[in-house]
């Protein structure tokens, strides 16, 4: 019996590590821009539409899970997923092609795949839902380091960047399939609860606490790391760093998963929430007041990963604390989509910018701005309901 909870989660963990290399978008974004004629706006639009869909895929997926089971919806992910890139060197790297293979087939993969991954375990493990949650969402904040390395080495050899997406789609795509086989399910656990209806919780300030934090969080962060490699290129910062941010981005957020998912088992989300935000405005804005030398540009890559992997692992877990682990199926899907509407609003709003200003100065004021309001109205938020508490004994 011990052997299916850890198979599970060692399995949850590899497909992450599959599904988040998205990550790694933004070492794409150069070459996307000087060899194929896209704006910054429409790389970011692939990246960030990605995100939506994947997020909006977890809230349907949820019953295809209870109707199909863990493993037919994990082949089903590593199918769709392998399909969505293979679909760009068979019509070439164009526009609507990346945005339909990419954004659309293997973001509805990655969404059906972090259903599984995020959930089923925490079910083998409710006494450490934190940690475990904490170590599986660390393998999609990790996935990027491996992939930007390899693409780096593969633009290195100069292969044709179509070459590059078939040789993701087929590796990634086996990686999926292998993992679907070693995906077991409690037997308590195949059962769906209905969804609460969204008009229901948006009327709830706990509701919209998370909501709106993770929105705010996610923002901030995806409209850096979908821009990341750009943003250095506005300095003399040399290629080798330029990737390293990017791979150390990754580490960071791998960590930071971790490290959030164990410190949230002892210090609850009224601290760890607009923590999370005060420390990913400041990053932010660092990156629009400072004149970047190679060093700082690492320490921010990894400082903005470090806080950004926070979103992944306080709000599951606060979730679950306010209404329950047996309602974490219910809520969590409709939470999570804030992370799909900054997915859409973070990174495109950066590539907008970009093409209209020539640099990533205002987009990432417009970033701090964001998370500093937010964490004022959160403190502000956390304090009133001490007070109510505490005049309710």
């Amino acid at each position: 019996m011990l052997l299916k909870p850890v198979r599970t989660v060692f399995s949850a963990v590899v497909m992450m590590l599959a599904l988040g290399s998205i990550y790694a978008w933004s070492i794409f974004v150069p070459r996307l821009v000087a060899e194929y004629g896209f704006s910054t706006g429409q790389t970011q639009l692939v990246f960030g539409v990605f995100i939506a869909v994947f997020t909006v895929a977890m809230t349907f997926g949820r019953s295809l899970l209870a109707t199909m089971g863990a493993k037919r919806l994990a082949f089903l992910s590593s199918v769709l997923y392998t399909i969505g890139f293979l679909l760009v060197p068979v019509f070439g790297i164009r526009f609507p092609v990346l945005l339909f293979g990419i954004s659309i087939l293997a973001g509805i993969a990655t969404g059906f795949g972090y259903l599984i991954s995020i959930t089923i375990p925490v079910e083998w493990y409710p006494n450490k839902k934190g940690l475990v949650t904490g170590v599986v969402s660390a393998g999609f904040g990790g996935g990027a380091i491996v992939e930007s390395m390899v693409v780096q080495d593969l633009f290195v050899a100069e292969v044709d960047l179509p070459q590059i997406f078939l040789l993701i789609g087929l590796g990634k795509g086996l990686i999926l399939l292998v993992a679907s086989f070693f995906i077991e399910r409690p037997t308590l656990s195949n059962d769906l609860t209905p969804l609460e209806p969204m008009s229901r919780l948006l009327r709830q300030a706990p509701f919209l606490k998370l909501f709106v934090g993770i929105f705010t969080g996610t923002f901030a962060g995806l409209l850096v790391v979908g821009n990341l490699k750009p943003i250095g290129e506005q300095f003399p910062i040399d290629e080798t760093t330029l990737v390293l941010g990017i791979t150390v981005f990754s580490i960071a957020n791998f960590t930071g998963r971790l490290f959030w998912g164990w410190l949230n088992d002892y210090v609850n989300g009224n601290v760890l929430i607009p923590l999370s935000l005060f420390l990913m405005g400041g990053f932010t804005l660092l990156i629009g007041i400072l004149h970047l030398s190679p060093f700082l540009y690492l320490a921010i890559s990894f400082g903005v990963g470090f806080s950004f992997g926070a979103n992944f692992v306080i709000y599951a877990k606060e979730t679950a604390q306010i209404y329950g682990l047996n309602n974490l199926g219910k809520i969590y899907p409709f939470v999570f989509l804030g992370y799909g509407v900054s997915g859409f609003a973070g990174p495109f709003t950066g590539g907008v910018l970009r093409d209209l200003f020539g640099s990533y100065q205002n987009p990432a004021l417009v970033a701090f701005a964001l998370c500093i309001v937010v964490f004022f109205v959160m403190i502000l938020f956390f304090r009133k309901q001490t007070v109510s508490a505490s005049q309710n004994r």
